[in-house]
């Protein structure tokens, strides 16, 4: 087995002989190279110039695209050698296009997905500051018993550090999104199972019932999750490849 520098030597030998019209010490030295490093795209483009056979120039053209499919001058000297019914086995390949090519409409989901979390987020966020605002100014104007809390005061404060909790919660999903991170992605699916869950039971069991909340809250949630598994990518993917008839 050669070294990587006796590979290099031979190769730099084979050029210069191949330049000076040496070509039979040419073949010789890069067809050593090759033989050691069959992927050499140098090697074989000068075995190419140095070869007489039209066989043999067709291989080391093959060995080109082979290595290297986007060798688009390989693929023209190529054509010359080949058979009517043989080109459309060389053509170039279809460029494939980036994940953001081929989902286009997966960032305008994350958007808008996006933008409801980062609203109900302003909304839970600026409801839960003032209602603990609002809890803060009624203890200290309780005159009868200053500075205690009552059971209604307390409830309504945890009541405001849960809307908060979940207000700062459903902005990280909005900043996860924006950045199209999978945290924004599975926690923006958790925030809207979770409203879709508790969204309907509250309504049902307020006094009296409201059937308007339970439909909003229940229809805005479940497309909220639709929307969220929508822009994953692999269910993108998934999606992308049952549309696809079958070869």
């Amino acid at each position: 087995m050669a070294t990587r520098h006796e590979i290099e030597q031979w190769l730099e030998e084979g050029i210069l002989a191949a330049k000076t019209g040496q070509y039979e010490q040419a073949r010789f030295r890069l067809l050593d190279v090759v033989e050691q490093d069959q992927t050499n795209e140098t090697a074989w483009f000068w075995l190419y110039r140095v070869f007489d056979r039209n066989d043999d120039k067709r291989i080391c053209l093959e060995n080109l695209l082979t290595i290297n499919a986007g060798n688009e001058w390989a693929r023209q000297e190529l054509r010359q050698y080949l058979d009517p019914s043989e080109v459309a086995r060389y053509q170039a390949p279809k460029p494939r296009g980036t994940a953001k090519n081929q989902f286009a409409y997966r960032p305008v989901i994350l958007k808008l997905v996006g933008a409801f979390w980062l609203g109900i987020s302003i909304i839970l966020l600026g409801g839960g500051i003032m209602a603990i605002g609002e809890s803060l100014v009624s203890i200290s104007q309780n005159r009868t018993f200053p500075n205690i809390i009552t059971s209604t005061q307390a409830f309504e404060m945890l009541v405001a550090m849960v809307l908060i909790i979940f207000g700062l919660a459903a902005l990280l999903v909005a900043i996860g999104l924006f950045f199209e991170t999978t945290i924004g992605l599975y926690g923006s699916l958790f925030l809207a199972l979770g409203l879709l869950l508790a969204g309907p039971t509250v309504s049902l069991i307020a006094s009296p019932r409201n059937y308007l909340a339970l439909v909003c809250t229940g229809g805005i949630a479940g497309m909220i999750v639709l929307l969220t598994l929508a822009s994953h990518p692999s269910f993108s993917e998934a999606q992308q490849n049952n549309d696809q008839p079958a070869a």
